[in-house]
């Protein structure tokens, strides 16, 4: 049972994901980076956007912040690899998730693709080059310059705003619905509705992502540094939930990065 993180060589916003025989927590979550994997092995059940069961031979791709969550069904068999790429290092965006089902040949092609990666000095040519593999009108229509923004998420921008300044200290629900103008019961039930997560679960992701980053950033801090500075009670309770988002503990994935 393993998973392993490893950065690019050359090309610091590009960061790979290998899991095999490994069970993670399903829980909700979003990353600041756009996602790219393929299913090598196995199968899972996973709600990206909607409930899908991807199985093996699949490109998954999923846009920087839209929460979702995966569970295997196989774990003997499950394997995956995924690329995580900064979301400012691409000249263009994906906007909506997808789930292809590859040919054997094509899913040789983007594994191949992907195991260059670690030697491409521009992300978006990875893209590219997954594009060109898959030839598809369909996909080609995804490829935007601008990416959209979401008329259910505009509402809650302030708030947005809010936590991205305060998340580091507490952030009561009480106060996030009044930035919003709304009551406390309609603000929670129409912000999970939006995100798919509640208010508090969204903090503590963010969280989680400004800890990545300082992790990434910053490796003279100490965990117990960045676990005060993210807004964490402590060490051991940032060590846990990292465990629980990533499968391996911070102190190790900061390790297989460096």
């Amino acid at each position: 049972m393993t998973i392993n993180y490893s950065r690019s060589l050359v090309n610091q916003s590009l960061i790979i994901k290998r899991c095999a025989h490994e069970l993670q927590t399903a829980r909700y979550q979003y990353h600041d980076f756009l996602s790219i994997g393929i299913v090598e092995g196995g199968s899972c059940i996973a709600n990206i956007d909607k409930v899908r069961h991807i199985k093996k031979n699949t490109l998954v791709i999923i846009p920087s912040q839209l929460v979702h969550w995966c569970q295997p069904i196989d774990i003997v068999n499950w394997r995956y690899t995924m690329l995580y790429i900064a979301s400012n290092a691409l000249e263009d965006q994906f906007n909506p998730t997808m789930t292809i089902k590859l040919t054997s040949r094509q899913m040789q092609q983007v594994k191949m693709i992907m195991d260059s990666a670690v030697y491409e000095l521009s992300p978006t040519n990875i893209l590219t080059k997954i594009i060109n593999v898959l030839d598809d009108e369909e996909i080609l229509s995804f490829w935007t310059v601008n990416s959209v923004e979401n008329m259910e998420t505009r509402r809650f921008e302030s708030v947005q705003h809010y936590i991205s300044n305060n998340f580091h200290s507490e952030c009561k629900v009480e106060t996030l619905a009044n930035i919003s103008g709304l009551s406390k019961y309609y603000f929670t039930r129409l912000f999970k509705e939006t995100f798919h997560i509640s208010p508090a679960k969204y903090l503590m992701n963010y969280r989680m992502n400004r800890a990545v980053k300082d992790m990434l950033d910053n490796t003279n801090l100490s965990m117990s540094e960045i676990a005060h500075q993210n807004g964490f009670f402590d060490e051991s309770h940032f060590d846990k939930l990292f465990k629980q988002y990533h499968g391996v503990s911070p102190k190790k994935y900061q390790l297989q990065l460096s």
